[in-house]
């Protein structure tokens, strides 16, 4: 029974890790270009109807897979190596859950408000104020950076979880 809890927590974190990384870069490769490209009329409605829905589903996939990593720090019989940082598992571990969470920071703290902003000022912009105009610009230019890097810190956590895997 211990091990079927272990397999369905570590399941449970592997798929929200997935959707989470995952739905990171078509988001970024993918959905915002894609945005980008449409005529301005259009880009508006859909951004309006995209954005919030992709923001509350990154978070709680975010969350899903932090909260699963720590119960697995329960089920984990190589627990005690975390503490003591005495092999590689427990490097790959806790550097992978630091970028996590500095991930999941990075969107609370900074994309959630640019995009939450970019939402409000753009119907000024499409209305053609000059100043709202420049700062859509502004904030697509942070929002686009954001997400680079949060690409990058999600491929780091594949490859410190992959070492974790084969340690």
């Amino acid at each position: 029974m211990e091990d079927l809890g272990r397999i369905v927590v570590q399941w449970a974190h592997v798929l929200s890790g997935v959707l989470w990384i995952g739905g990171g870069f078509y988001t970024n490769l993918v959905q915002l270009p894609a945005l980008a490209a449409m005529p301005m009329p259009a880009r508006g409605p859909a951004l309006a109807a995209i954005a919030p829905r992709k923001v509350r589903y990154i978070m709680r996939v975010e969350e899903v897979t932090i909260a699963t990593g720590i119960l697995q720090i329960f089920v984990n019989p190589h627990n005690r190596e975390l503490l003591a940082l005495s092999s590689r598992w427990a490097v790959a571990i806790v550097a992978g859950a630091l970028m996590a969470l500095v991930v999941y920071g990075i969107l609370r703290g900074a994309a959630k408000p640019a995009i939450e902003r970019l939402l409000a000022v753009a119907p000024t912009a499409a209305g053609g104020d000059p100043a709202a105009a420049a700062e859509v610009g502004r904030l697509r230019e942070r929002i686009q950076r954001l997400g680079y890097a949060q690409l990058t810190l999600g491929a780091l956590i594949l490859v410190a979880m992959v070492t974790a895997r084969f340690s």
